[in-house]
């Protein structure tokens, strides 16, 4: 839907309202740096975007922008505001609290937060700023274009929900208690298998329960450790006492320190973090592996070695594999810390108990109290975040010295105590080893269930990267004939976007002097990486045209040269012709070229006055050309005032003088930009005499009148004109003249009744061009 009119209010650089009247047309709008142009913009993006504008975004401009959106000078009573009219009568009035958040009202027809961004508004910053970003960022900001954004975000909500059931599940912590059994399963039952297992449980069954009848090995464990446990209770204080001592002399710190030391040994100098970062880079190296080939040598990106381009794959695979031993010996390490923890907890109850209070006491007088004071204050969870080699030193000092102290206080226990002490830990054991089935089970369920969602996501993706191929066949094909029309001749070919070997990544490549690159930034300057990304916003702005809506472009030819500038005119007019495009632009000579080259049928023109306070705001001028600027420097600067004058003369008599084909060579190029007003203006008078003529009735005599027009602004040009562009020696009431005079000058060659030029159209007789009513016509090349 076209834009027919936007108003604002006190928003941005706006004061008291004022109203860009579009109707529907397309339009070109010039403004001096700082003249409100972009506020304009900022109240289409904002309507877009639910409240936010990109380029404002920092810390200080507020949670809701309301720091950087309402006029800094906003009154009491004054309301910040804005109105967007649309073609069919429908509009979206949006009204902006003091604290940033609005409200909106107006018409449902036309739901401006459904347009795409990127295919609506193009700004300076965000041409530079999407060639020179990543790939990523690229794949970020097209998808949405692509149509693919909702298939993106199911994939992504699969990959979160892949991992929240591995969290929610809590598989870390299964893998983890999965590995402790195993290491408890070494070191009570060594390398028997599952049936020398059972087989000593039947045995211990057997002399616990002589009248048991279970037969599965849980229930055979259950039975036992009531059994044990009854047992256990039975015995008197001394020989609970003498358990419990047992209990604590088999607690094996120093091999459990060990097993800890040793993992620490394998991954001396690797951190978990590093690990899975090398492993990704890895994987994009093993995609890049594929397509090296010849002698040359080649960074590996994860370890940084010089590898021959031959060996690079061979290099990434053995790189891959022991980096991923090291994750698992990341695993064993975690289960070596908990089963140290567990010893930990062991000790830290047993001694709590109040069977082995009178032997604590004792202890407490001797060389053990401060192994005993540290145990009490001790926190064995704390060591499963850090655990430093401080902390193995003291526990294996401490936990030894403990547990040989009550080795030395049970030897005197009755041989059965010892026996069923043993028998206890096997059976335990034996229950871990028992569970462990199940539980490897469940862990196997829940990595099968991670793996069906991950090979979704993966489909998934593998749709968004076929269709996105689709997509970009079609893309790239308009980009590539709009960059040959940006840079028609030039040997930089074969523009187009491409999918690298990785997800969620888009880049662009090009073909420069014939060799193949697979990004702009190696070799293009600022000027054509801007004209590129001008080119991909206008092919995705392409895929608009069902839905008629407006083209805005603001300030996109910074960095071009005038020859690139020209052939962008000329790509609207073939490629846009049917759209609203509308143009903001502080290009003073490229404005002139808009309006001179641009069918003032289609297209307006309006030019903002230079900014002057914020209580006065964005103002439009009552004139479509640019003498704003110079009548700007009326009251401080007359001489720049004028020079400014004679400056735009410069850049549109030579417009004019193309578009006539006058008798000097006219074409685009270094001789007709070096130039000046006075050479343009001899000849227009010169041969005006013979080609102007404006219709009288049924006649078309000299138009006279305005021929002296145009030799009066060249006699000021010549007194007032260049003593502004060499001294200061000009004041105000000569410039004021000046500017008028150039102003009026310039009107000789638009058609006062029809307001077009005079070149518009053809006359019957292909000898002249004319002006759409025909009033004022030029005979082409005569003298």
């Amino acid at each position: 839907m076209r834009i027919k009119a936007l108003r604002l209010a006190w928003f941005r650089g706006a004061a008291d309202p004022v109203e860009f009247g579009a109707d529907g047309k397309s339009w070109g709008i010039y403004g001096c740096n700082g003249a409100g142009k972009s506020s304009f913009v900022d109240s289409i993006e904002y309507s877009i975007k639910g409240g936010k504008i990109g380029h404002l975004v920092s810390e200080y401009s507020g949670r809701n922008q309301e720091k950087a959106i309402p006029n800094t000078h906003t009154p009491a009573n004054g309301n910040t505001e804005f109105t967007i009219k649309f073609q069919d009568g429908s509009e979206l009035n949006v009204k902006i609290a003091r604290n940033g958040t609005h409200t909106r009202t107006g018409t449902e027809t036309v739901r401006i937060e459904h347009w795409d961004y990127r295919r609506t508004v193009l700004r300076q910053d965000e041409v530079a700023e999407f060639i020179s970003s990543r790939k990523g960022e690229k794949y970020s900001a097209l998808l949405p274009l692509f149509g693919l954004h909702e298939l993106e975000v199911a994939a992504e909500n699969l990959r979160k929900l892949g991992r929240s059931v591995e969290i929610e599940a809590r598989l870390p912590q299964k893998q983890g208690a999965l590995g402790q059994i195993r290491i408890k399963r070494r070191q009570v039952f060594g390398t028997d298998d599952d049936a020398s297992i059972e087989g000593r449980i039947a045995v211990l069954y057997a002399a616990y329960c002589p009248s048991g009848r279970a037969t599965a090995v849980l229930d055979l464990c259950t039975e036992l450790e009531v059994a044990l446990i009854q047992r256990i209770g039975a015995l008197s204080t001394e020989h609970q006492q003498h358990f419990l001592l047992r209990t604590l002399a088999e607690l094996d710190f120093p091999a459990a320190v060990n097993a800890v030391r040793n993992s620490n040994a394998q991954l001396a100098g690797s951190i978990e973090p590093l690990i899975t970062e090398k492993l990704a880079v890895l994987q994009s190296a093993d995609a890049f592996a594929e397509k090296l080939e010849g002698d040359s040598a080649v960074d590996c990106p994860a370890c940084g070695q010089e590898i021959a381009a031959d060996a690079f794959k061979a290099h990434v695979e053995a790189e891959q594999q022991r980096l991923g031993n090291i994750i698992a010996v990341f695993d064993q390490r975690r289960a070596a810390v908990s089963t140290l923890i567990d010893n930990l907890k062991t000790l830290k109850t047993a001694l709590g108990k109040a069977e082995l209070a009178t032997w604590r006491a004792a202890a407490n007088d001797g060389e053990l109290k401060q192994h005993l004071e540290w145990i009490e204050a001790s926190d064995p969870e704390s060591y499963r975040r850090f655990l430093r080699e401080d902390d193995l030193g003291t526990i294996e000092t401490y936990g030894r010295a403990i547990a040989s102290a009550a080795a030395i206080a049970s030897r005197d226990a009755p041989p059965d105590i010892a026996e069923l002490s043993r028998d206890k830990m096997t059976v335990e054991a034996a229950r871990a080893v028992a569970e462990a089935q199940a539980l490897a089970e469940e862990i196997a369920r829940i990595e099968g269930l991670a793996a069906f969602i991950s090979a979704l996501e993966a489909g998934i993706r593998s749709e968004i990267r076929q269709r996105s191929e689709e997509v970009i066949s079609e893309i790239s094909d308009d980009i590539a004939d709009m960059w040959k029309a940006l840079h028609p001749g030039e040997p930089i070919d074969n523009v187009r976007l491409f999918l690298p070997d990785e997800d969620k990544a888009i880049d662009v490549a090009l073909r420069f002097h014939g060799k193949d690159l697979d990004s702009p930034r190696l070799t293009l300057s600022e000027g054509y990486r801007n004209s590129l990304g001008l080119c991909i916003f206008l092919a995705l702005a392409k895929r608009e045209a069902g839905n008629d809506r407006p083209l805005i472009l603001d300030d996109v030819v910074v960095s071009l040269d005038r020859n690139h500038r020209g052939m962008i005119v000329d790509l609207l007019k073939e490629q846009f012709a049917d759209r609203q495009v509308i143009i903001f632009t502080h290009d003073r000579d490229w404005y002139a070229e808009l309006r001179h080259q641009l069918d003032g049928r289609s297209w307006g023109f309006k030019a903002l006055l230079p900014y002057e306070t914020p209580e006065l705001g964005i103002r439009f001028s009552q004139r479509t050309s640019s003498f704003a600027d110079a009548r700007a420097n009326l009251k401080d600067r007359p001489d720049s005032a004028g020079n400014d004058a004679r400056k735009i003369m410069d850049v549109e008599l030579a417009l004019i003088a193309e578009r006539l084909e006058v008798r000097l060579p006219y074409l685009r190029g270094e001789r007709n930009d070096h130039r000046m007003w006075s050479e343009f203006l001899d000849r227009l008078v010169a041969d005006g005499k013979k080609c102007l003529q404006k219709k009288s009735g049924a006649d078309y005599p000299c138009y006279n009148a305005g021929l002296d027009d145009i030799d009066a602004a060249r006699r000021l040009l010549v007194s007032w004109g260049n003593r502004s562009s060499h001294s200061s020696d000009v004041v105000r009431s000569e410039a004021t003249k000046l500017i008028e005079a150039c102003e009026k000058a310039l009107n000789v060659f638009q058609c006062s009744a029809c307001r077009q030029p005079l070149w518009m159209a053809d006359a019957a007789n292909k000898e002249w061009v004319q002006c759409q009513c025909g009033e004022l016509r030029w005979r082409y090349g005569k003298s």
